[in-house]
């Protein structure tokens, strides 16, 4: 084998390694992140109980092709374009495998990102942290606008 070929391919393996060890970087980060988010939101919910959003769900209300779909909110469901999302929205290819998630804490839904490439957003609003949500509120996430319904 030409001497300047193993060269190529020992660069290339090794441009492969750096992109594992930013990826492993990246997603230890976003589970920082996410677990900090946790502490902060149950800080932040109410100590009483409510019974209001038990019965909520999330609706598809654009793109029209999709509009009508609804997905029950159980305790925690994960949005994203991964068949193991509880909201899965294969075919957007602007969301990420998993992109934010749905929660429930102190009887309150709550909405976050899970660190996704475009964000996710609360009526109009990038989501940065944990954010409560109610009826009528709109997600957005990648080219899929869902409301909140009962």
């Amino acid at each position: 084998m030409p001497h300047a070929l193993l060269h190529l391919l020992r660069y290339f393996l090794l441009g492969l390694v750096w992109l594992f060890f930013l990826y492993a970087a990246r997603m230890v980060l976003v589970e920082l992140r996410r677990s900090r988010n946790e502490r902060l939101s149950a800080a932040a919910a109410p100590p009483v109980a409510t019974d209001k959003a038990v019965h909520l769900r999330l609706k598809v209300v654009d793109p029209p092709q999709r509009r009508g779909r609804v997905y029950d909110l159980g305790e925690e469901v994960t949005v994203g374009r991964s068949p193991g999302c509880a909201v899965s929205l294969e075919d957007d290819s602007f969301i990420s495998s998993v992109h934010a998630r749905v929660y429930r804490r102190s009887g309150e839904l709550w909405l976050e990102d899970l660190g996704s490439t475009n964000g996710t957003w609360l009526n109009d609003e990038r989501v940065d942290g944990p954010s409560r949500l109610q009826r009528g509120d709109r997600v957005k996430v990648g080219s899929t606008t869902l409301e909140v319904a009962r």
